[in-house]
């Protein structure tokens, strides 16, 4: 009953870490966004503003080797030790969190699993008496992968998880937690005041007019070219976003540029690329919630979002002359989310499944061979 209850305790443990993990990983510049809200709230952004992104990786990263490592049975003291040191420190870090509530939410589970600071606290006491008690029977726990081939794991998993997240930086992140996720209508939600998520979202122009009801009661489609700060902008793929202008302009679609920065910095954009669209302001939280890449695309049919595209995968290399409805984006688009969830859950699991049965028959040949010998 002990190594049963103490299995189940591990178990419950990895699935915890390896969700959080996995979630950071899906959308790493949320959690660098996240990383940036408790420096601001410390008063440390001077200290540690550089390279929040790569830490929001690692963060991501190692929450999620410390699951898979746990949930096979691998590295069974070192994991175990780490994990209750860990949760040692965050359930007290917790408890300050919920008392003085200097951020709304720890960004545990990134924007999957929005929790109260009190919720992360509690889930937190939880976790810690698990820790504990995996950690003083950690020797009852059954690996899945026997020590010969242990070295295996973090290969699969580094392999895994650092792909996972490049792709999800490069383009956007293959799931979309937040409010501006395709198929949500903007012209409902915002003119309508349907929802309060949607309050902070506000259009102007260059002076100080309101733009909103413009841009969202346009009929048919319309591109949204969203960049919070035009500054920090890529200009990889400039040629890529002019393209949509001409193509734009030429189909008769309304095109603009949204951008948390100033008219001047505008004005040397517009210098530095040839923009032709007109700009627009909106805040800076909100673009950044909008879309993850900066440049990045919405693409907008009767006020709601119907694509969101990365400034690297616009689909106008060979289709100028194509309408919107008969163009194919440059990054494979997924037939349901169940497809994609599907196919996601077997590109993570199926190798860690393969290691098992080549792990396990490997024992069976070395057991056979032992026997044989005596």
């Amino acid at each position: 009953m002990l190594t049963v209850a103490v299995n189940i305790c591990r178990i419950l443990l990895a699935a915890c870490f390896i969700f959080s993990g996995f979630v950071k990983a899906v959308d790493p510049v949320g959690t660098q966004i996240k990383l940036q809200d408790y420096l601001l709230a410390f008063g440390w952004e001077n200290l540690f503003s550089s390279d929040l992104l790569l830490s929001a990786g690692i963060l991501a990263g190692v929450e999620f080797f410390l699951g898979i490592y746990l949930l096979l049975g691998v590295f069974r003291y070192g994991t175990s030790l780490i994990l209750m040191v860990v949760m040692l420190f965050f359930t007290p870090f917790t408890l300050y969190l919920a008392i003085k509530n200097p951020v709304s939410d720890c960004g545990c589970f990134g924007d999957a699993l929005i929790l109260t600071n009190w919720q992360t606290f509690a889930k937190n006491v939880v976790l810690l008496l698990l820790a504990v008690f995996v950690f003083i029977f950690k020797t009852r726990i059954v690996p899945f992968v026997s020590e010969r081939r242990a070295w295996v794991v973090p290969v699969i998993t580094a392999t895994l998880i650092i792909n996972f997240m490049l792709s999800n930086i490069r383009d956007l992140p293959i799931f979309d937690f937040r409010p501006y996720r395709v198929g949500t209508d903007l012209r409902s939600e915002i003119l309508e005041g349907k929802d309060g998520r949607f309050d902070e979202f506000y259009l102007m122009d260059s002076e100080y007019n309101d733009a909103t009801e413009k841009v969202l009661s346009a009929d048919g489609y319309s591109f949204l070219i969203v960049s919070p700060h035009l500054e920090e902008a890529s200009q990889n793929n400039i040629d890529l976003i002019n393209d949509l202008y001409y193509y734009s302009r030429d189909a008769g679609y309304p095109i603009y540029g949204i951008t948390a920065s100033g008219n001047e910095t505008v004005k040397a954009w517009s210098e530095n690329t040839y923009a032709q669209y007109e700009f627009l302001f909106a805040d800076e939280i909100v673009l950044k919630t909008m879309i993850r890449r900066n440049p990045g695309v919405l693409v907008l049919k009767d006020g709601a979002i119907v694509a969101k595209w990365s400034d690297r995968n616009i689909p106008l290399d060979s289709q100028v002359s194509a309408r919107m409805e008969q163009l194919k984006p440059a990054r494979p688009e997924w037939s349901s989310a169940g497809t994609k969830k599907l196919v996601v859950a077997l590109l993570f699991i199926l190798p860690y499944l393969l290691l098992i049965l080549i792990d396990r028959i490997g024992c069976s040949l070395q057991n056979d061979g032992l026997v044989k010998r005596e």
